[in-house]
């Protein structure tokens, strides 16, 4: 029988792409996991799981057998004991829950706050990633729930809308702009911009409200593209150009301010994604279940958002 130590660090390796980041990730030492590699190796028959290009560690075909089979195993020894600690009245397990650099950095540590009073036993995991990368890796079931701008339509996958956030164009003190009681859009062609990365779901809902205040994509002034909501404030105090920013994300302080545009509505979504799974864990349930609750909600709520009812 494979052990699951040996597993689930393969896994680590597979994730963290070489044995040191891997190492990192374990807490233990790289030749540590160099010997639990060579021990699956070895209890297989010694095929080879990895080949080694530059620094990183790719996939051999039989790598990729087993990942496919190591994750389905160690989710099945998850539940296992999830089931056995149901049965003596705590809920347990591990759910890891994805985002996107511009969406729930500002939002998912109060939620977990409160979902950790009441599931103490269930540990939680944050992964801050593009969108593309976050919604492969549920397809792959390496993270189970994702917090995103955007709905997204897949066969087997289930989303909810949790409500909608203003974004507010975000200027440095001192800015001319922040003198007038009401800046007409047109403005805006004149000004440098710094915007998400084009294709991305903020960066389309900034467009489309520019889009029906007759500012089209041809005519913005993009000073600088980023997806971290910090950096793109950041950019701003630093003079490189205005920026929407999701009213979850304005710091409190002086040094910056919000510009009143007359006219201009533009706001995101916020859904939340599940894959259907049959025998999904139990944590993954409670924690999808409570965001989308009237507490969750409420908590939202709180951070600017207007929540739509359950």
């Amino acid at each position: 029988m494979l052990n699951t130590i040996h597993l689930q660090t393969f896994l680590a390796v597979v994730e963290a792409g070489n044995y040191s980041a891997a190492a990192e990730r374990l807490h233990m030492s790289q030749p540590a996991v160099s010997q639990h590699i060579r021990a699956l190796e070895s209890q297989l028959d010694s095929v080879k799981l990895f080949r080694r290009v530059g620094q990183q560690m790719l996939l051999t075909h039989a790598g990729e057998d087993l990942a496919l089979s190591a994750r389905e195993m160690l989710a099945l020894s998850a539940r296992a004991e999830e089931s056995i600690r149901a049965l003596r009245g705590q809920i347990s397990g591990r759910v890891t829950i994805g985002c996107t650099p511009s969406s729930g950095e500002a939002l998912l540590p109060a939620l977990l706050a409160a979902f950790r009073a009441r599931f103490p036993a269930i540990a939680v995991a944050i992964t801050i990633a593009p969108l593309e990368t976050l919604l492969e890796w549920l397809e792959q079931h390496q993270l189970q729930i994702l917090l995103l701008e955007e709905h997204q339509r897949r066969r087997g996958w289930e989303s909810l809308l949790l409500g909608s956030e203003l974004l507010a164009l975000i200027a440095p003190r001192g800015h001319p702009l922040l003198q007038q009681e009401q800046v007409p859009p047109g403005v805006l062609r004149d000004q440098p911009l710094v915007l998400p990365r084009a294709g991305t779901p903020l960066r389309r809902s900034i467009e489309d409200g520019l889009r029906r205040r007759g500012i089209g994509a041809a005519d913005i002034q993009v000073a600088l593209e980023t997806d971290a909501a910090g950096m793109a404030l950041q950019a701003v105090r630093d003079g490189l150009g205005l920026a929407f920013i999701p009213q979850s994300r304005i710091p409190r302080g002086r040094d910056l301010g919000v510009v009143e545009l007359a006219g201009i509505n533009v706001q995101q979504d916020w859904y939340l994604l599940r894959a259907r799974e049959r025998g999904a864990p139990r944590a993954v349930h409670e924690l999808y279940t409570f965001i989308g609750s009237k507490d969750g909600r409420r908590l939202l709520g709180k951070y600017g958002l207007k929540v739509v009812s359950d």
